[in-house]
């Protein structure tokens, strides 16, 4: 234990991910009413690990990365409506990197004053934990839409290419944005913050104690919010899982269209040498096609998987909660539970970080703009 922190500082520090503020302020040592899923000792070193060097470390990487990647397509000027709606994706996943950090740092914060890092705990697990979690919510249905625009202009790319403009994508976007976010922000009503006088640490420090508002809507609220983290990720994979299988038929068939012409005009260069060299050319033409064709399928599948393998845990473990009664903080499964929990951390923040690998590897003229930004 680290020295200047409070006896029971770990433990509160791990069950504060997702419980309520006055759930963890009131728990004291483990109980025989809760199932061991790991022993005391370990408990407490996998949370420093997941919470000071895993969730914070890829936090710092996400603001680098989310960073360069707004830089990049400012650079480009906002050409495209891709690079609008990935920009403003990449402007949600920088507030979730910030704060991944900030909601640990009140282990560094303890170093040197105990009672300040209390009220940073205390008020990071309600404003930070949140904030990480609404953010992920609108950046997956910011990926939902953005997978519907992509599948509209590849199956009717003339009736639609007028209307997939900058303009439109920056309206949508940030529609999206109030929209979703607007949802959950009504959570942030459910506590106060008060000062109370800490004994253990002989000081005055901030804890949350549940509104008014809370008091007499605590059952809808809970339900509400405990539904739309269902919802709102489910039903942003699904709508991408099937654009994603729409735009790689789509691009298959195209692939079909483009090598039956290629051969055609390859069959033709008997005819003349005129006719031999426009046959090379479009067949030349069909071969690049062919390989942006199969750029473009690599990169939706990348998308697709790191999508897949980001929202799995959060809908799996809200699933969960529904089904299994236990399967929660303070019940018999509360270990387990809040171990979950970390690892929905861990993708949510994972997610947040990568954008930037993904279009440098792919997207030549992005790699091209970085580079010359060196």
């Amino acid at each position: 234990m680290r020295p200047g922190i409070s006896k029971d500082y770990n433990h509160r520090k791990m069950i504060s991910t997702e419980t309520p503020p006055e759930m963890g302020l009131a728990s004291g040592s483990t109980t025989p009413f809760f199932h061991e899923f790991l022993d005391v000792r370990r408990r407490k070193i996998a949370e420093i690990v997941m919470d000071y060097v895993v969730i914070f470390g890829i936090s710092l990487v996400g603001i680098v990365t989310n960073s360069l990647v707004i830089v990049v397509y400012a650079r480009q000027g906002f050409k495209e409506s891709v690079a609008v709606s990935m920009t403003i994706i990449s402007v949600w996943d920088l507030i979730k990197s910030i704060a991944g950090v900030m909601y640990n740092f009140s282990g560094i914060v303890s170093t040197w004053d105990p009672i300040a890092a209390e009220s940073w705990l205390n008020i990071s697990r309600f404003v930070f934990k949140y904030l990480i979690c609404f953010s992920t919510y609108v950046t997956s249905v910011m990926a939902a839409y953005v997978a519907i625009e992509r599948c509209l202009c590849v199956t009717i790319p003339l009736k639609v290419k007028w209307l997939m403009t900058p303009r439109v994508t920056l309206i949508s976007c940030l529609v999206i944005s109030v929209v979703v976010f607007g949802a959950f922000s009504v959570m942030f009503s459910m506590y106060d913050i008060v000062w109370t006088y800490n004994a253990s640490l002989n000081g005055t420090v901030a804890i949350f104690r549940k509104s008014e508002f809370h008091s007499r809507n605590e059952g809808t609220l809970f339900a509400y919010y405990n539904l739309s983290g269902i919802i709102w990720p489910l039903a942003s994979f699904l709508v991408i899982l099937v654009a994603t299988i729409t735009i790689v038929v789509k691009l298959r068939e195209e692939s079909s269209k483009f090598q039956v012409r290629s051969e055609s005009c390859s069959s033709s260069h008997q005819d003349g040498s005129s006719s031999h060299s426009k046959g090379q050319t479009q067949n030349s033409h069909s071969q690049h096609l062919l390989r942006r064709d199969r750029q473009v399928v690599k990169m939706l599948l990348v998308v697709i998987t790191i999508y897949i393998a980001s929202l799995t845990p959060r809908i799996t473990h809200y699933l969960a909660k529904f089904i299994i009664h236990d399967f929660y903080f303070l019940r018999r499964r509360h270990y387990l539970f809040e171990f979950v929990v970390y690892w929905v951390m861990v993708a949510d923040s994972t997610n947040g970080a990568v954008n930037f690998f993904i279009f440098y590897s792919m997207s030549s003229s992005f790699r091209s703009t970085f580079r010359a930004m060196l």
